[in-house]
């Protein structure tokens, strides 16, 4: 009874008048946000709710759900409580009525010749998974309340996915269409044509000429247009397929995402012109996956990140960083989703053992000396106790801390060092995070894994000997993302400690710090206070592009849902106007639709790039 009491109240239930309200909760790192989330999705299904789980990275996602699956067995709830990635929730929300790109496939394939159709129907029966209900509970399901739990809901708010779009795509296969693009490849690429200039100047005009385009022309006549601009598309992606990077594994082709490398969705048609370089130039894709790829993209609706969650009842949200968060960031939650309602927790073990010291533990470097500069902290950290600790070295890319790890100055440590990236699987990163607490041990990682990944400290010559030690290369725009990521270490009462190793050219580029500037907050003794200023400084103007797109965003998502009330009432008007208008070429002249949907995973920088060369 008085652990229901407890649950009820943390949630902001009012049990006088069966409301709940809109809630941010913070729970220090590695005090239990899992745990919590579990207790809550619980209480809240025996309450009468369904209720979503929503993270940044499916790997938690699975990780946090296996964990709790055999109490929501136990406690009979199973059906009613949903982990999934904020892409998947997105995924399962737009298609709540139906498979949208099914819908969008079978509406072409009505207007297609009969060879065409019979064709079609044996080739295009695949579809995106859906929540995992028996058809006899979907009724009692779809008439509960709903509550969306959103883990470290700070990064929800960020430029990854807040005024950004969840964009839909059909896949549309038939054997005309791989016939286009296989001509397309061989006649338009530039690795193909080096030796032959007038096969490189082929142009739209040349293709519509070819054999291939006639066919798709007379087998989709009525959706020629959208041929046209898709063609035009393809061009432009042909000779940029890598960019950008992409991973080549299990014969799939995938792309960076926070924790994980993920192979479920297109980079437009970069991806397919990906599968037909590795198949044709390096052997590393299979004929049958180059085939699979194969198809027309057709864009069937672009979803604003910012609006889905608007589409639950209640909205709650945990984070280890709720004090951190901005005032812009405080102000949105507030406007936008009622949150307004703040729990903080107190920490189960008092005051935290991680040592920081703000004068001492952040050093600056040139490039040049860098690498020298960051070998040396992380010897001192592993040896400044009795016995060798652990260090956990964070770093902003793959692509710096390989850098790191091949830099002549590590080669005699690399043999005690581990390499956490998202290339790995979630076994792979589970045993690598289980192998990083040892003693004498170094860990290299993305900064992806400064959230959520639980370092666990069983070895007694660490714990006793000051704990872990992290190292950040790095500024985070975010001050949330830092104490993320300190909190790595130190962990439910331990010890443990923190600093920076930072490049002087990286502050001067990201934050305008000049070398001058440093000098005199080092006299001053006040570098990490001049650091933090120059961070809020720019986040404010960073957040305040943000805001500017959500307008916008909002505008192209009641689009959206007014095509979606439009297939599924037949409104074969509003589709075809619809389809026609957001597949044409010039309407897709931002980054973000450019790519898919992809642009929001790109850094920024390379994304104010894109958008000026598109324009």
């Amino acid at each position: 009874k008085e652990a229901w009491d407890w649950c009820v109240k943390k949630l902001g239930i009012n049990t006088g008048s069966n409301v709940i309200m809109p809630n941010l909760v913070e729970i220090g790192t590695g005090e239990g946000k899992s745990l919590t989330l579990a207790v809550a999705a619980s209480v809240l299904a025996l309450l009468g709710f369904n209720v979503n789980c929503a993270c940044y990275s499916r790997y938690l996602s699975q990780r946090d759900y296996s964990e709790f699956e055999a109490l929501f067995n136990v406690l009979g709830v199973q059906s009613f409580i949903v982990y999934d990635t904020f892409q998947q929730l997105s995924e399962n929300i737009i298609n709540e009525r139906g498979d949208v790109r099914q819908r969008v496939r079978d509406l072409i394939l009505r207007a297609c010749d009969q060879k065409s159709q019979n064709w079609f129907k044996a080739n295009n029966t695949q579809s995106r998974p859906m929540l995992n209900t028996h058809d006899d509970e979907k009724q009692s399901i779809s008439n509960r309340a709903s509550v969306l739990l959103i883990d470290e809901v700070d990064v929800f708010f960020n430029e990854q996915y807040f005024g950004e779009y969840f964009v839909l795509r059909a896949e549309l296969k038939h054997e005309y269409v791989k016939d286009l693009t296989d001509y397309i490849w061989m006649n338009c690429s530039q690795m193909n044509c080096a030796q032959d200039a007038k096969k490189k100047s082929k142009n739209l005009k040349d293709i519509k000429s070819g054999k291939a385009y006639k066919q798709c022309k007379k087998a989709f006549n009525q959706w020629a247009n959208i041929f046209d601009d898709e063609i035009k598309f393809m061009m432009e992606d042909i000779d940029a397929f890598n960019s950008p990077q992409y991973v080549v594994k299990d014969d799939k082709i995938g792309y960076k995402v926070g924790h994980e490398i993920f192979f479920a969705y297109d980079f437009r048609y970069k991806t397919l012109f990906a599968h037909y370089y590795e198949h044709f130039k390096n052997s590393a894709i299979s004929e049958q996956s180059l085939n699979q790829k194969i198809s027309m993209k057709i864009r069937c609706g672009a979803f604003s990140y910012a609006e889905l969650p608007k589409r639950f009842d209640v909205i709650m949200g945990v984070t280890g960083t709720l004090r951190h968060l901005s005032q812009p960031e405080l102000a949105i939650m507030k406007k936008e989703y009622g949150l307004k309602v703040h729990t903080y927790m107190p920490s189960l073990f008092g005051e935290t053992k991680n040592k920081f010291h703000e004068q001492h533990d952040v050093q600056i470097s040139t490039m040049e000396r860098f690498n020298e500069n960051l070998k040396s902290e992380i010897l001192k950290r592993l040896n400044d106790h009795a016995s060798p600790r652990c260090v956990f070295v964070f770093f902003e890319d793959e692509g710096k801390l390989k850098n790191f790890y091949e830099c002549a100055e590590f080669q005699p440590f690399k043999q005690q060092t581990r390499i956490v990236t998202e290339k790995l699987s979630f076994d792979e990163i589970d045993a690598e995070i289980k192998r990083a607490s040892q003693s004498n041990q170094i860990t290299l990682l993305t900064k992806s894994f400064g959230r959520g990944a639980d370092f666990y400290v069983k070895n007694g010559l660490v714990r006793n000997n000051g704990g872990p030690h992290v190292v950040q290369t790095f500024i985070s725009l975010q001050l949330s993302e830092e104490v993320q990521i300190r909190g790595r270490t130190a962990r439910q009462g331990g010890e443990g400690s923190y600093s920076m190793v930072l490049i002087a050219e990286e502050l001067l580029q990201e934050f305008g710090i000049t070398k001058e500037e440093i000098e005199q907050a080092q006299q001053n003794q006040k570098l990490y206070e001049m650091i933090k200023d120059k961070r809020k400084e720019k986040f404010a103007d960073e957040y305040k592009h943000i805001l500017s797109r959500l307008e916008s965003a909002k505008n192209e998502h009641e689009r959206g849902v007014s095509f979606l009330d439009a297939l599924f009432n037949g409104d074969m008007k509003e589709i075809k106007e619809y389809l026609s208008t957001c597949n044409t070429h010039s309407s897709l002249s931002d980054a973000n639709n450019f790519a898919g949907g992809w642009a929001s995973y790109l850094p920024k920088k390379v994304r104010k790039w894109l958008n000026s060369v598109m324009k």
